[in-house]
């Protein structure tokens, strides 16, 4: 079977993330790269948004099914056409100016309408999915974002999406 490979490395959801002693709200920008555009582009609709003040035990949670905070992305690409997703699900994400560091464990859900509430899980394996009849792909992002190890600074880090048509 011959199939076309394309690969969105997701330059990610970190590229300024800075927590300061008295803030407790963090935004992460979310930010894409793609390696072909003729035929499949991600598209980030809504950055992932993180405030600290809700951690429960040095860990926010924020679900990719139902929170509103979660960052949104749409694949733009061939109607109907079948593609495989996998991604990085556990990054550590070090802080660049000095002691400290994040721990994010990713949680996705996809759909071929924008209706995240009946979004399906999307699990970091490769999973076949099929882009709708209008040439769209709706993923949610969210998750675990372990911050008891965080100390004031910057922090950068990436988060990879790779999609390949089948």
């Amino acid at each position: 079977m011959r199939f076309l490979r394309y690969i969105l490395p997701i330059l990610l959801l970190l590229p300024m993330l800075t927590i300061r002693a008295q803030e407790r709200s963090v935004s992460i920008k979310a930010s894409a790269t793609v390696v072909d555009k003729t035929e499949l582009e991600l598209v980030t609709m809504k950055d992932l948004d993180i405030d600290a003040s809700t951690a429960v035990n040095g860990k926010v949670y924020i679900s990719a099914q139902r929170d509103t905070k979660s960052a949104l992305m749409i694949v733009k690409g061939k109607v109907d056409a079948s593609f495989r997703v996998t991604f990085t699900p556990l990054v550590e994400i070090p802080n660049s100016t000095g002691k400290g560091s994040l721990l994010i464990k990713y949680e996705m859900v996809g759909s071929q309408t924008d209706n995240q509430s009946a979004s399906e899980p999307i699990d970091a394996a490769e999973r076949t999915l099929k882009i709708s009849s209008e040439g769209r792909y709706y993923f949610w992002l969210g998750g675990q974002i372990d911050i008891s190890n965080a100390r004031p600074g910057k922090y950068n880090g990436n988060f990879t999406i790779e999609i390949e048509y089948i």
